[in-house]
């Protein structure tokens, strides 16, 4: 009997029972409407985010500056400039002298970016 009532405790302890929710499922429904909402008209002209603070001043060091390219593209203003995995030594990128502020926008190309402990 105490070890049919262990393994009861374990069982619940570990949501063993049959009336628990699989996980993944949604148990509590999010706040608000349940239909879905029609997003933003893409015709609609993109206003960027306000800005506020400082605006830091990207640093490219050489080294880096055939990695880290621009490209071309722009968005919420900002050029947007592309850091290419592929072209990093083992698809790691060393920080050493470089400084990612807040002028331009990055996006990672080609593979899992690794950075390089200093």
């Amino acid at each position: 009997a105490l070890s049919l009532c262990g393994v009861v405790s374990v069982l619940t302890a570990c949501g063993g029972s049959s009336s628990n929710v699989s996980p993944g499922n949604v148990v509590i429904p999010p706040d608000g409407p349940t239909d879905p909402t029609d997003p933003t008209d893409p015709t609609d002209p993109v206003e960027p985010p306000p800005s506020g603070g400082d605006e830091v001043a990207s640093v490219i060091p050489a080294n880096l500056s055939d990695c880290i390219t621009g490209s071309g593209a722009t968005a919420a203003g900002k050029p947007v400039y592309v850091i290419s995995v592929a072209c990093l030594p083992g698809g790691t990128l060393d920080p050493t002298g470089l400084l990612l502020g807040n002028d331009f926008i990055y996006r990672i190309e080609g593979g899992a970016l690794r950075i390089a402990r200093n």
